[in-house]
């Protein structure tokens, strides 16, 4: 196990450190598909809602002179935010894919702020800290991929100081209808691992690892309103500028993500919110 202090010392003034578990360092995401996902997202981001999400996730937990730890950190657009606009002590954003780490080092190096923030790439199941490192776990759209959960969980309540607290945004399954099916299998085909469980599923894993205070607010009609917005700026204003990146059968594979992502929020399917929990007092 690798603590805080000791990564510092590794990086040798760097913020970008590599902590790669497995046997082959993962690259999930070519320049294209990250120049894509920034242009309809946004700077630093790969998924929707951008610096307001962030804002609302953390809104109920004191960031300011706080430890943070970023999960799932991709682009580094929450970590600029956690450090530059709310204030954070110091965040430690890990993801698994070397092309996204790079480029949210950029991303942090731009933003003056890189003696705030330490960017890794990881893949494992034991989080690369000592006991009782941070005080908040800020984690989005990440444990969608997790076989695990549980597991998860109980790694992120180790590395949460006494009263310290999980936050994030997730999506989850809401019914196995129509709509849900046709999201899954597209997902499916394109080789993507996502592991959907429901509101009820994700609280239990909470509540049984070693977390209190465990509750979710409802974001999915806001969700829902601002992916078809999304979609219908590609339909129209970024359509030119995504036909030239992507090409017509690369832009008619995105919308069909898109719009096969909108059914399912829209329609049932999906479900997603904000949850946060409360490392259990001992």
């Amino acid at each position: 196990m690798v603590d805080g202090d000791s990564i510092h010392a590794l990086t040798k003034g760097s913020i970008l450190t590599r902590l790669v578990m497995t046997d082959t360092a993962a690259n999930r995401y070519d320049s294209r598909n990250i120049e894509t996902m920034e242009l309809v997202y946004g700077k630093g981001y790969l998924s929707a809602g951008g610096d307001e999400e962030v804002a609302r996730i953390v809104s109920t937990v004191t960031i300011k002179g706080k430890d943070i730890l970023d999960i799932g950190c991709g682009l580094g657009g929450a970590a600029v935010t956690l450090a530059r606009d709310r204030q954070a002590r110091h965040v430690h954003g890990l993801d698994i894919d070397s092309g996204v780490i790079e480029r949210a080092v950029e991303l942090v190096e731009a933003a003056g702020i890189a003696e705030q923030v330490t960017l890794s790439q990881f893949d494992g199941d034991v989080l690369p800290y000592a006991d009782d490192r941070f005080d908040v776990v800020y984690v989005t759209a990440t444990t969608c991929h997790l076989e695990d959960l549980a597991g998860f969980f109980r790694e992120s309540c180790r590395v949460l100081r006494a009263d310290g607290w999980i936050v994030g945004g997730e999506w989850f399954k809401a019914a196995s209808n129509a709509a849900f099916q046709r999201w899954d299998s597209l997902l499916r085909e394109r080789g993507l691992n996502f592991h959907f469980v429901s509101r009820q599923q994700f609280e239990t894993a909470l509540s049984t690892s070693g977390f209190e205070q465990v509750s979710a607010v409802d974001r999915t009609q806001a969700t829902s309103k601002l992916t078809r917005d999304y979609l219908r700026r590609v339909e129209t204003d970024l359509r030119g500028e995504l036909l030239a990146k992507l090409g017509a059968e690369g832009l008619d594979s995105f919308l069909a993500w898109t719009r096969s992502r909108y059914d399912a929020l829209a329609n049932g399917g999906m479900y997603y919110g904000h949850f946060r929990a409360r490392k259990l007092a001992t």
